[in-house]
């Protein structure tokens, strides 16, 4: 986990002072006023709290409905399968949000983005309260989704720029968790709220929260952005810590979008301190091509194979666990089980133990599996963590075909619940270790890779919503969870042996960065 997040963000100077002592959490290579060194413990502590709580709120939002289909159905006058779409709407909404917000983080700074994200999410979260038709609540999702985007790919520049490398992988833990836990825990608020009240009050309450997060960031989280400072006399503007932008000296203003796009990795090798100073490294409207440039980063990113397909596959296997959790409800409500709505919404805490699990398994076998490669060859590749994502994935069939078998035979909700369990702790090991690689395959434009990661995610869990269920009313659910778990299985294996064997090569032959991090 640990080099998970040292590939996120990189802040500060980019020598090698490994031979430091950072156990005081503060790092010697860097100025004073550096926010590793200028911030306490504990005030970094309630940041990563804040950090977190945003994660966690995003996500929570996105799984408020879980159990209140045949609910919303009924107030707008819809099916109640019409509504697992509107799940898909929100992921639409955070797929294409980074696109926006990315850029923004890296030239205005990381505290302007989270204020500004956070109070356009209010007025989003009443208009899903007051909505009065499933097509006002459909886009108010979408703008949801977009405004709390800045809370998925943001957060770890901030732990990148506050924490030194060898304590963000633990730091990072809290963020990780949090956002895995989040979908488990909004079904149980659902089913309470929905049993006792109307479905209104889910989104008043989402609307607190949504307060709580913009005085979170108003009050605890300071701006962190730090720009070093140019010795190079043409350089008008320093390298932006955390990020991948690079500035151009003032006589280039008007570069080709396309050639400043890929000027932007870091090329400062330079050891020793480096002075800089927090704060904004220029206003996106005085640089508008540049702004451009940045902001097409993240498509040009997707170029890259090594990243672009594990990105891809990751999205299919977050698909299918956003399927367990749409085909349940709807299957649970009905007979023989005849769930009620609070058990039906505790029921989820089975799928959020099981990521919880997998979250922590997946980087603790992780990080040995590449310190045991890495002394075994003598140096460290990216594709060295992918030997630890092998043995998890017979598994991944093996809870699919649990789940499809309960459904089919209408076995005992436990072994459903054990199934997507199972499933959970797979995906949650498995989103560790591939997006650890994608970011690892070029760290100095990490919150790029991220980005392309966030991207099919999303896309992903929207165009499942729209046939998931459907797809098993019409072919048989045991069919469609044993083609879903040979999918997740059969295709991770192939794309783990090609990218074990063939992975540096490819990213040689693309010119990606080739240091061993």
């Amino acid at each position: 986990m640990s080099n998970h997040i040292e590939a996120s963000v990189e802040s500060g100077s980019r020598g090698d002072h490994s031979g430091y002592s950072y156990r005081d959490g503060k790092d010697p290579s860097l100025p004073p006023d550096h926010p590793i060194n200028a911030l306490g413990k504990w005030r970094k502590f309630f940041i990563l709290i804040t950090l977190s709580y945003s994660g966690f709120l995003a996500n929570f939002s996105v799984a408020i409905i879980q159990v209140a289909f045949p609910t919303l159905g009924k107030a707008f006058g819809v099916s109640p399968g019409k509504i697992p779409n509107t799940i898909g709407y929100n992921l639409l909404g955070v797929a294409v949000g980074p696109l926006f917000w990315n850029p923004l983080s890296k030239t205005i700074g990381r505290r302007p983005v989270y204020l500004l994200g956070s109070t356009l999410f209010i007025p989003c979260v009443i208009w899903m309260a007051v909505s009065n038709s499933y097509t006002v609540f459909a886009v108010a999702r979408v703008f949801a989704g977009i405004t709390s985007a800045f809370s998925q790919t943001v957060p770890p520049a901030t732990v990148g720029d506050i924490f030194v490398k060898e304590v963000r992988g633990s730091k990072m833990s809290m963020f990780a968790v949090a956002v895995v836990i989040a979908p488990a825990i909004g079904p149980i608020f659902c089913g309470l709220i929905v049993e006792n009240t109307t479905w209104r009050v889910l989104f008043w309450l989402i609307l607190g929260l949504a307060v709580v997060q913009l005085a979170a960031f108003f009050f605890i989280v300071p701006e962190t952005l730090w720009i070093e400072s140019e010795d190079t006399p043409m350089a008008v503007a320093p390298v932006q810590s955390g990020s991948d932008l690079q500035q151009v000296s003032s006589n280039n203003n008007d570069h080709d979008v396309k050639a400043i796009a890929e000027h932007v990795e870091d090329t400062l090798q330079s050891p020793g301190v480096r002075q800089g100073h927090v704060g904004a490294a220029w206003m996106p409207w005085k640089r508008p091509g540049e702004f451009l440039a940045i902001s097409l980063s993240p498509i040009l990113m997707a170029r890259y194979l090594t990243i672009v397909i594990p990105s891809i596959y990751y999205g299919s296997i977050f698909a299918w666990s956003v399927g367990i959790t749409i085909v349940m409800p709807q299957k649970f409500e009905a007979p023989p089980y005849n769930f009620a709505v609070i058990p039906l919404g505790a029921a989820f805490l089975a799928f959020g133990l099981g990521g919880v699990l997998g979250k922590w398994s997946g980087g603790i076998v992780g990080d040995k599996v590449v310190s045991y490669m890495a002394k075994r060859k003598g140096h460290r590749e990216p594709e060295h963590r992918l030997w630890a994502l092998l043995p998890i994935l017979p598994f991944m069939f093996v809870g699919c075909l649990i789940v499809g078998l309960v459904v089919k035979l209408q076995l005992h909700w436990i072994a459903y619940l054990f199934g997507g369990g199972l499933f959970f702790f797979c995906l949650s090991a498995a989103t560790g270790l591939l997006q650890t690689y994608v970011l690892e395959g070029y760290l100095s434009r990490s919150m790029d890779t991220q980005a392309v990661f966030v991207f099919f995610k999303s896309i992903w869990g929207f165009a499942i919503a729209f046939f998931v269920y459907d797809w098993g009313e019409e072919h048989g659910f045991l069919s469609e969870y044993i083609i879903q778990g040979a999918l997740a299985s059969g295709v991770g294996a192939i794309l783990c042996a090609i990218l074990i064997l063939k992975g540096r090569s490819i990213r040689k032959w693309q010119g990606m960065p080739m240091a061993s991090n």
